[in-house]
């Protein structure tokens, strides 16, 4: 016999698998309170007693997805400082395997009604990226005084930032991958060690290259900075 706090933690699971069943099959996240009950089969006060809001459910599938992500990543063959890339090229992937739901899944837990703030250092996604930069400074790729919560939030940030623009259609899954892996070789190479630079700076050459020569034919920002 379940206890009673395992019984609510089973329907807060039931909730969010619902709410990602709806959104796969719907490809948006548009379904009612009601609906995702019924889904989950629980009563329509269930979802608010136990979330409060349809946007804490969006934020909850959120961590879903990353707890499933991290275990992806956990069986890829990388070291400490190639994982940081890896991580970049494995969500992108992974969004392209369903690109419409991960895009829902955005819009609800960061559009419209504003994010529900939580702190920052308590932040799934923070805490990973803070963990990968300690295991790359215990392996001697970065600098040993290099703060780890610092770090990391430039690295979530500027990772966030080009998933919007991803989701807002400003530029696709390719040049998101190259975007994030040159601003993280920029952000990581600044605090890294002479072994950690010489990995990095090949890559930021290479990156570099590779984004000024897309944007050349595809970005209109370009085109108007050299025609002033």
């Amino acid at each position: 016999m379940p206890t009673r706090e395992e019984a609510k933690a089973q329907r807060r699971e039931d909730i969010v698998n619902a709410a990602m069943r709806l959104m796969y099959t719907r490809g948006d996240s548009g379904f009612s309170m009601r609906a995702l009950a019924d889904a989950a089969g629980v009563s329509i006060a269930t979802p608010y007693n136990l979330f409060g809001s349809k946007q804490a459910i969006m934020l909850a599938v959120l961590d879903t997805g990353m707890a499933l992500y991290e275990q992806r990543l956990g069986k890829l063959q990388a070291d400490e400082l190639e994982i940081f890339f890896e991580a970049v090229s494995l969500a992108t992937e992974l969004y392209a395997e369903a690109p419409k739901f991960h895009q829902a899944v955005l819009f609800s837990a960061y559009g419209d009604g504003g994010r529900d703030y939580r702190a920052v250092f308590g932040d799934p996604r923070f805490l990973f990226w803070k963990a990968l930069v300690e295991r790359a400074r215990n392996a001697g790729f970065l600098e040993i005084d290099v703060d780890p919560s610092a770090l990391a939030l430039a690295l979530s940030q500027q990772f966030f930032i080009c998933i919007l623009e991803w989701a807002y259609g400003e530029i696709g899954l390719a040049e998101l991958e190259q975007r994030v892996h040159y601003t993280f070789a920029l952000l990581l190479h600044g605090a890294a060690t002479s072994s950690g630079s010489r990995r990095l700076k090949p890559r930021i050459k290479l990156l570099q290259k590779n984004l000024t020569d897309r944007w050349s034919v595809s970005d209109p920002r370009k085109s108007v900075a050299a025609s002033q």
